[in-house]
C-alpha cells in the first residue's frame, strides 16, 4: 500500500506539462498597406446607411447636410491627423525599432528627409496596439489582430477603432446624439 502511494504521490509531482511561449507579433519589416475597412454601428438613434468611399478617418462625421429626407455626414480628412485618416490602396504604415515607432504614407527617397515618427505602445497579451502622436497629444488605441506565422512576422493586420460618437446639429439649433460606430482597418503586406 506504501508502494502504492509514493508511485502515485512521485506521478502528480512529475507530470506531463506542456509549456508554450508566446511569439509577439513582428510588424516591422516591410509596409503595411491599407486595404480596406468596414464601419460598424454601435448604437443609433435611428436607421443608419453607411455608404462607403475609398476614405475613411478615425474621428467624428462633422460636416452634415440634409438631402433627400435624409442626413448625409461626412468627415474632414485634410484636417485629420495622418495617423488617423486611410485611403484604400494608397495609405502605407511601416513599423520601425521592434514595433515602437510608426511612419504614415513614408516614401524612402534621395532629398526626402524621414518625418517624425508617431510612437507606438504594443500591449501584446490584450492585443492592444496604441498609437501616440506627438504633435498634437492625441493617442489613439486600437484592438488588433494579426496572422504571425512561427516566427512571429505577420502578412495581415486588422484593427478596431475605439468607438466613434457623432452628434447631429438640427434644424432648430439643438444637439442630438446620431450615432456611434466603429471602423475596423485591414491591412496587409
Amino acid at each position: 500500500m506504501k508502494k502504492i502511494l509514493l508511485i502515485l504521490l512521485i506521478s502528480t509531482l512529475f507530470g506531463c506539462e506542456k509549456v508554450g511561449f508566446y511569439t509577439e507579433p513582428r510588424f516591422t519589416g516591410g509596409k503595411w498597406i491599407f486595404t480596406d475597412y468596414d464601419i460598424v454601428v454601435v448604437n443609433a438613434i435611428s436607421d443608419v446607411t453607411v455608404i462607403k468611399s475609398d476614405t475613411v478617418c478615425i474621428n467624428a462625421f462633422n460636416n452634415q447636410s440634409y438631402v433627400s429626407g435624409g442626413i448625409l455626414m461626412k468627415q474632414n480628412y485634410i484636417q485629420t491627423a495622418a495617423d488617423r485618416r486611410f485611403i484604400r490602396n494608397k495609405t502605407t504604415w511601416e513599423f520601425d525599432s521592434n514595433n515602437k515607432q510608426l511612419y504614415c504614407d513614408y516614401l524612402m527617397g534621395m532629398g526626402v528627409s524621414k518625418p517624425e515618427p508617431f510612437w507606438v505602445n504594443l500591449y501584446n497579451y490584450q492585443n492592444r496596439l496604441e498609437i501616440l502622436n506627438t504633435a498634437n497629444g492625441g493617442s489613439t488605441n486600437y484592438t488588433f489582430q494579426s496572422n504571425s506565422s512561427g516566427a512571429g512576422y505577420s502578412s495581415t493586420l486588422t484593427l478596431l477603432s475605439p468607438v466613434i460618437s457623432t452628434d447631429l446639429y438640427l434644424s432648430n439649433g439643438t444637439r442630438a446624439k446620431a450615432v456611434d460606430v466603429r471602423i475596423v482597418l485591414k491591412f496587409m503586406r
